[in-house]
């Protein structure tokens, strides 16, 4: 193609990404769920899957550099190198932010979980969540193994364990949203420590929605983390919602473990909301404790687990600096709470549970 059109074609395409990233950031709420999130974007993720599927490694951060290297090879090939370069650099990082909106993040966007299931969230009821609490201590003793996972879990059954978890998180997705969407058969391991030592356990990677977990944790808090990196995948991009609704899955799966590491995560999302409402001594205080000691040993030693990991690696200067960071990051995608927006995961999981009390017939009511 000769220069001069070549040119006109850059530009237009850029007039285009840059017009669905205004649309996509200041359509309505409304549209957003019902057009964009229902009809048009599970077609990336259709094929992201399938990109996970089909290759062994880790893809996104590899396909970044890759890109990069590329363009700035092709741009160093004749002078100016300098100022070719960097002109480089700079378009591969203008790519990179313009399709980030249409990718991932016009889904911070999105009606929250609390309006699509039509809770009404108020303020939070020590009463109604000691109650849950103490339902959620019941399941995971229904649910437990009768070893630890810590024990249990080798390679192989985790991985087919997580495929299971994927599959019921598609399906929750499904039935919260009213549309299908394909996520991917595995959930990739990073080193131990990657996440660990910043006070995180795992992230799904924008654009390839990539879900990915520290190899440092034990076996039932990696599935539980593995559910709520999936279902990120799918769409949810606040921490609450994804939390809640991760959780949500794991109880309906036909996968014991699932069961049971959603059941043991439940019981910590709900505890967190929880305790800012208690006053260290009183009588809900103490039925809390009684609660979680009234936890199977498995489980015990499973919650151990986790909190030893979590001990080993953490690198408390690191931690700061990171969820600083990604605190400011939530607050510029218009999540008001930033990173304590993960503590209301509990109050979302216990609407649905009183939810189902009352007789709502929803999938994880079963």
């Amino acid at each position: 193609m000769p220069p001069r059109p070549r040119r006109i074609l850059l530009w237009l395409s850029a007039l285009v990404v840059a017009l669905l990233n205004a649309a996509l950031l200041l359509a309505p709420e409304s549209w957003l769920e019902a057009v964009w999130m229902q009809r048009i974007w599970p077609l990336w993720p259709a094929v992201t899957a399938r990109l996970h599927a089909l290759l062994p490694l880790p893809v996104t951060l590899a396909a970044l550099l890759v890109v990069a290297l590329l363009t700035l090879a092709w741009a160093l090939r004749r002078p100016p190198r300098a100022r070719r370069g960097l002109l480089a650099l700079v378009t591969v990082s203008a790519v990179a932010l313009s399709t980030f909106v249409p990718a991932w993040g016009a889904a911070y966007r999105r009606a929250p979980l609390a309006t699509t299931l039509g809770f009404e969230l108020k303020t939070a009821d020590p009463e109604a969540l000691l109650d849950v609490l103490e339902a959620l201590v019941a399941r995971v003793a229904a649910e437990a193994p009768s070893e630890p996972l810590v024990v249990l879990a080798d390679g192989p059954s985790l991985a087919a364990a997580a495929a299971a978890a994927a599959r019921c998180v598609a399906e929750a997705d499904a039935y919260v949203s009213g549309r299908p969407v394909a996520l991917p058969p595995r959930v990739r391991s990073l080193p131990a420590g990657t996440f660990l030592r910043a006070g995180f356990a795992g992230m799904a990677l924008p654009w390839l929605l990539e879900p990915h977990v520290d190899a440092g944790l034990p076996a039932a808090a990696w599935l539980g983390v593995a559910a709520h990196e999936l279902t990120h995948a799918a769409g949810w991009a606040r921490e609450a919602d994804t939390d809640a609704l991760s959780i949500l899955a794991g109880f309906a799966c036909d996968h014991p473990w699932v069961r049971y590491a959603s059941a043991l995560r439940a019981v910590q999302v709900v505890s967190t909301s929880l305790r800012p409402l208690l006053r260290e001594g009183s009588a809900e205080h103490v039925r809390l404790q009684r609660a979680l000691a009234a936890l199977p040993e498995v489980a015990h030693e499973d919650r151990a687990a986790q909190v030893a990991a979590a001990r080993r690696w953490y690198a408390p200067g690191l931690a700061a600096a990171v969820t600083g960071v990604y605190d400011n990051y939530l607050r510029s995608q218009g999540v008001r709470e930033g990173v304590a927006d993960y503590d209301a995961a509990g109050t979302l999981v216990g609407a649905a549970l009183v939810a189902c009390k009352a007789g709502d017939g929803a999938r994880w009511c079963r």
